[in-house]
């Protein structure tokens, strides 16, 4: 019976707001569509750790999200290697957003995050 009357108001909101319930928290957004970056799929945020291997296509998306979104001077090739210039960019996105990771993380989920959706501060004039 609980199934049944969970399922029931599962598809009156599915059927009031227009859109199905997913598997993300209530009051969570989902991560928002990306429409320059297309590497990886947008809520494929993998660990990147200090030392390969790296994952296939999140780090040319790191570096296409660092040319899109951050107010970095030089544009990165998005070329999915992790070489000096892609890790001091990185870097400079962390310092500028005020965040961190774990020692031997590289890019992890607060990076992520300001990769995505800098403080304005850090971020250029999103393109239309």
């Amino acid at each position: 019976m609980r199934t049944r009357t969970k399922t029931a108001a599962v598809a009156a909101l599915t059927a009031l707001t227009g859109t199905a319930l997913t598997g993300t928290a209530l009051g969570a957004s989902p991560p928002r569509a990306e429409p320059y970056c297309n590497y990886i799929d947008d809520s494929a945020r993998p660990v990147i750790r200090e030392r390969p291997p790296h994952t296939q296509g999140a780090v040319p998306q790191v570096q296409c999200l660092i040319n899109t979104y951050s107010n970095q001077a030089d544009p990165l090739a998005a070329d999915g290697i992790l070489g000096p210039g892609t890790r001091a960019a990185i870097r400079s996105v962390q310092r500028c957003n005020q965040v961190s990771e774990p020692v031997g993380i590289l890019v992890g989920p607060s990076t992520w995050e300001v990769l995505y959706s800098p403080v304005p501060g850090c971020a250029r004039i999103r393109p239309l």
